[in-house]
Order: structure tokens, then C-alpha cells, then sequence
């Protein structure tokens, strides 16, 4: 798999975006808040919405730095999240948002993102047992 992040994998649909937000499980991972859902389809693919709303970072510089952080240690580390919907043959919908008025190092958010990957394959994998 080539550690790409293309425009598929970036966005969902907005139906799919709020029924994330209404039914979908969540946790944190200081400075992130995480929600993901899982839906039955025929197709394995995963949908990632990574935010930096204007509520902590106040300025558009530090919003995109937040997300450019958080795009690069996801598109580095994404094959845990893709192992695990293989074998599930599921759909993951999933949004990743910084929480925190300080704006993480690319160390800590590179900690953080393999935290929260193998946190949702191992919740993916406990679902069916």
C-alpha cells in the first residue's frame, strides 16, 4: 500500500458524517478527540475527517499546521486502520480533532496517531468476537 492520502479517503458523505456524529463510538487521546463508526457495506475503505475547529485555534495558520500535522502522521501510519477493515470487510468512517489551544510537536502527534490507530483496530477487531 503507497502512503498516500487521496481525496477518497479524506471525506465522507454528509449523511455519513452525521450519523458519525450521532451514533458512532468515541474516546480521547489527549490533545485529540476521536469518533468512529463502522457500517456494513460491500466495499472495505476507510473515510477520514481531520479537523482543527477555530474554537481552539483561533488563528488559520495554526489550524493548518494542525491539520497538516495530522494528515502526514496519518497518511504515514494509515496501514494499521486499512489491516484491520480488510479483515473486518466493513466501511470505517472516522474524524480526528485537536482539543487543545496548544498546538501539538510532530513527535507528540505521531505518538498520539498510532495510539488512536491501533485503538479503532483493536475495538474493530473485538466487535464481531
Amino acid at each position: 500500500m503507497l502512503n498516500t492520502l487521496p481525496q477518497n479517503e479524506r471525506k465522507a458523505s454528509l449523511s455519513e458524517t452525521e450519523r458519525l456524529f450521532s451514533q458512532g463510538d468515541k474516546f480521547m487521546a489527549y490533545p485529540f478527540s476521536v469518533r468512529f463508526i463502522t457500517l456494513e457495506e460491500e466495499t472495505c475503505s476507510v473515510s477520514v475527517l481531520l479537523t482543527s475547529p477555530k474554537r481552539y485555534q483561533k488563528t488559520a495558520v495554526n489550524r493548518n499546521r494542525a491539520k497538516r500535522l495530522l494528515r502526514e502522521t496519518y497518511r504515514k501510519n494509515k496501514q494499521i486502520i486499512h489491516q484491520a477493515i480488510e479483515k473486518q470487510n466493513k466501511r470505517l468512517v472516522a474524524s480526528i480533532s485537536l482539543v487543545s489551544k496548544q498546538l501539538p510537536t510532530y513527535q507528540q502527534t505521531e505518538k498520539r496517531m498510532l495510539e488512536i490507530l491501533n485503538t479503532i483496530a483493536k475495538k474493530i477487531s473485538h466487535e464481531n468476537d
